[in-house]
């Protein structure tokens, strides 16, 4: 319960990544609103890290996997990585899929960020 108070505590960031997205998490396209969270690419460190660029919509699973660097975004291709360590679980299947991107530009995820993110995963 702890981490949904805190993830749900920027309620307009994730507001905003919800209209971004149109409700869908940018990696499994699941629409169920209540699993949907707002995951900051580069860690939380305030008010200036909560924009669209530096947020993903996640499905609640997903994002715990972002955050503990188990799946990154290979940038180039804008698919997902999956650790080694997943690959005899069910989130194997998510390795290589194509990242939603919003169909507004602005709204697109910095790929510098990603990148950091992915080099701190070790993917």
């Amino acid at each position: 319960m702890a981490a949904i108070v805190r993830r749900r505590g920027q309620p307009v960031f994730r507001r905003k990544l919800l209209a971004a997205y149109d409700r869908k998490c940018a990696i499994t396209e699941c629409d169920v609103e209540g699993v949907l969270e707002a995951a900051h690419i580069i860690p939380y460190r305030g008010p200036d890290t909560n924009h669209l660029a530096n947020g993903l919509l996640l499905r609640g699973d997903i994002h715990t996997l972002f955050d503990l660097g188990l799946i990154a975004i290979d940038t180039l291709a804008m698919t997902v990585i999956v650790s080694p360590t997943l690959s005899t679980t069910i989130y194997q299947e998510l390795s290589g899929r194509r990242l939603r991107m919003p169909t507004d530009r602005r709204g697109h995820p910095n790929t510098e960020a990603l990148n950091q993110q992915r080099a701190w995963s070790g993917l």
